[in-house]
């Protein structure tokens, strides 16, 4: 859509307003836009949200207010308050933030990073909070990039990995400390994309192979 890689969309997200959505770009801007269903009526405004580096993913909340999670390569994580239009919490943590998920508490937010061991955190990003941060994962020889995606129902959280194992892992978020368990899905390669859908969990390799998990068992089929 545009030429310039420094000004193309590096992700994007719908926000809990019908016809409005997010951007955030390898400019380091963040761009929220609406539409009004006709297909040029579509308008932008650039969000005051500092980042220095690209913004690798969005999410929109609701706790006391909609609000606008950004996170980004500088290791950066704000809460964007829709209502207001300020940022009301910046997080800053020592490792770059691949990915944001919601949770089961409006108020905490799970993110995957850049660690070879504790490659997710959830954080509660109010301005008091009750526990800052819980940290897990599982050992790794490397980290995960931001390519790979996990995938969270309820409280169970799922993650393919860095090494071509084929292993799907899952984590009880009241009690993430240790791997719930590993399903083997896909043997021999890469599980980079997760997704859960009609009680099943979907795991995609790099090279397009799909399996179809039960979470709590052997894969169903595989393609």
């Amino acid at each position: 859509m545009q030429a310039d890689r420094n000004s193309a969309v590096s992700t994007i997200c719908a926000t809990l307003q019908p016809g409005v959505f997010a951007t955030g770009g390898y400019d380091h801007l963040v761009h929220l836009w609406s539409y009004s269903g006709e297909r040029l009526a579509v308008s932008s405004t650039s969000l005051p949200i500092r980042h220095t580096a690209v913004v690798q993913s969005l999410l929109a909340i609701r706790d006391t207010s909609q609000k606008l999670v950004t996170a980004g390569a500088d290791c950066t994580v704000n809460i964007f308050d829709l209502s207001s239009e300020r940022v009301v919490n910046t997080l800053k943590l020592s490792n770059s933030v691949y990915h944001v998920h919601p949770t089961m508490s409006e108020f905490c937010t799970l993110l995957e990073i850049g660690h070879r061991e504790q490659q997710f955190e959830m954080r509660d990003h109010r301005l008091v909070p009750v526990e800052p941060v819980i940290r897990f994962g599982y050992p790794s020889a490397k980290v995960h990039g931001r390519f790979t995606r996990g995938a969270i129902q309820d409280t169970t959280f799922a993650c393919g990995g860095s090494e071509k194992d084929g292993c799907v892992r899952l984590w009880d978020l009241r009690k993430p400390t240790q791997v719930l368990c590993s399903v083997p899905c896909l043997p021999g390669r890469k599980v980079i994309q997760l997704a859960f859908g009609n009680e099943m969990l979907v795991a995609s390799s790099e090279d397009h192979y799909l399996a179809f998990v039960n979470p709590i068992g052997d894969p169903a089929d595989s393609r």
